[in-house]
């Protein structure tokens, strides 16, 4: 019997341990698209003109983020003193913030977009959901301020996991005037809490802890550290939240909240009617620019006086 129970113990620990490695993977290294698919999904949506992309000059950029990973951006320059700085989601890369630019770009701003940490051109074996990220978002804005000058107007657009991380920035924060977050969550423990209840049962929550045991040690960061609802309930900064209300991989209502937390500076939130994770855009295109517009322009009043 006890040698029955120790196999059965051994068999525990195996299993416990092969679930954890597939928990931490689905969360941290997860599998990334490459820029061919990107590309193609996003011209088969009709959400980009690959041509007309393809034409605008850009300068190609790599900076050193400061554990000495090489990070790969585009600079789009418009002869402009406003640059907006577009940080795309999990498992994608820069070519995914295309489909935003033009809304922007036609109306004199700069572009820069930018391969995250482990995505697309930029080196990295992990994704820290803004907890590092953040810092390297800070040398991109530095960037822009030691090229276009401290008098610059520069604009922050995330979606997804690049929305949590544009608001996580706020606690460093010297240069930007505005964030845009598309799709954000709220707080990175209880979003993977809640997937572990509703896809699961609650069954894995021992192995979301382990996983997290495992985060720490390889990839130093704890998911319990990465709360953007923190870094938006006292900042004054003005911030609009996006969110499509049938989004199943971050639920809307995170948004919602960080709205309501926030009590200080300018604030708006737009829900896309029928639109899944970061989708708002491909839903109506033409409500998704206004409702940005509108607000970029509110902000920019505060400049004009």
């Amino acid at each position: 019997m006890s040698y029955l129970l120790l196999i059965l113990c051994i068999l525990v620990i195996i299993g416990m341990y092969v679930l954890t490695n597939y928990y931490f993977n689905q969360v941290v290294t997860r599998k990334v698209d490459t820029e061919d698919e990107m590309m193609r999904v996003q011209v088969e949506r009709n959400l980009i003109n690959n041509n007309v992309y393809s034409l605008l000059e850009k300068e190609h950029i790599v900076l050193k983020s400061k554990d000495g990973l090489k990070l790969r951006g585009e600079f789009i320059d418009n002869d402009s003193n406003k640059t907006m700085i577009f940080c795309h989601g999990i498992t994608v890369g820069l070519i995914w913030s295309i489909k935003y630019i033009d809304m922007f770009y036609k109306r004199d701003w700069n572009i820069l977009i930018y391969d995250h940490r482990r995505h697309g051109q930029s080196e990295g074996s992990y994704s820290t959901y803004g907890y590092f990220e953040k810092e390297d978002l800070d040398l991109w804005v530095n960037w822009v301020i030691k090229r276009k000058g401290k008098d610059s107007i520069i604009g922050l657009h995330g979606e997804s996991m690049g929305a949590a991380t544009v608001l996580q920035y706020i606690d460093i924060n010297k240069y930007v005037k505005f964030i845009i977050a598309d799709c954000p969550f709220s707080d990175l423990m209880e979003l993977l809490g809640r997937k572990v209840k509703d896809d699961y049962k609650g069954l894995l929550y021992p192995i979301l802890y382990l996983s997290n045991v495992k985060s720490k040690v390889r990839a130093n960061f704890d998911y319990r550290w990465i709360k953007p609802i923190e870094c938006v309930k006292n900042s004054t900064l003005p911030i609009m939240f996006v969110h499509g209300d049938k989004d199943k991989f971050v639920p809307w209502d995170m948004s919602v909240a960080m709205y309501e937390a926030k009590k200080k500076g300018l604030k708006k939130i737009y829900i896309a009617k029928g639109a899944a994770h970061a989708k708002s855009i491909e839903v109506n295109k033409k409500e998704y620019e206004k409702e940005v517009i509108d607000f970029v322009e509110e902000v920019l009043k505060s400049y004009k006086k």
